[in-house]
C-alpha cells in the first residue's frame, strides 16, 4: 500500500487555476472599460468623476465573470467560492497598482483611488470582489 501523497490532487487543485483563468478575464474587461472610460467619460465629466463611476461597471463585470464562471470554477463549498474571491482580490489590488505604476502615476495618486476621503471609491469596491463568487455560485444554485 503506498503512502498518501501530501499534495492535493489535480483534480482538486484545478479551481485555483480556474480562478486566475476567470480573473484573467476579469482584467481584460476591466483594462477595456478602463480604455473606454479614458476615452469617452472623462473627457465629459472630468478623470475624478469618470473613475467614480466606473466603479459600478466594474462591479458588475466581476459579478457578471462571477455568474458565467459560477459552475465551471469547481470550487466546493461556501469556503472555496471564498478563496476564490480572496485570490480576485488579491490580483485585482495588484493589477490596479501595477497598471497605475505603468502608466506613470505616483502612490499618492493610487491611493487616492482607494481612499473615499479624496474621492475614490476603488477601496470600497473591492469588498465586493470577494464575496462575488460565493453570492453568484448561490444565485446560480451551484453547491
Amino acid at each position: 500500500m503506498t503512502a498518501p501523497s501530501a499534495a492535493a490532487p489535480p483534480a482538486r487543485r484545478g479551481w485555483v487555476r480556474r480562478a486566475i483563468l476567470a480573473f484573467v478575464l476579469i482584467a481584460t474587461l476591466e483594462s477595456l472599460q478602463g480604455i473606454a472610460r479614458t476615452l469617452w467619460l472623462a473627457p465629459v465629466v472630468g478623470d475624478l468623476r469618470a473613475r467614480q463611476l466606473a466603479v459600478g461597471a466594474a462591479l458588475a463585470i466581476v459579478f457578471g465573470v462571477a455568474l458565467l464562471t459560477a459552475r465551471w470554477l469547481r470550487a466546493p463549498g461556501p469556503r472555496r467560492k471564498l478563496a476564490v474571491g480572496a485570490i480576485w482580490l488579491a490580483l485585482m489590488v495588484s493589477f490596479d497598482l501595477a497598471l497605475g505604476r505603468a502608466f506613470g502615476f505616483g502612490w499618492e495618486r493610487l491611493w487616492s483611488d482607494f481612499d473615499p476621503r479624496a474621492g475614490g471609491f476603488l477601496g470600497l469596491a473591492m469588498l465586493p470582489i470577494l464575496v462575488a463568487p460565493w453570492l453568484a455560485a448561490r444565485w446560480r444554485g451551484v453547491p
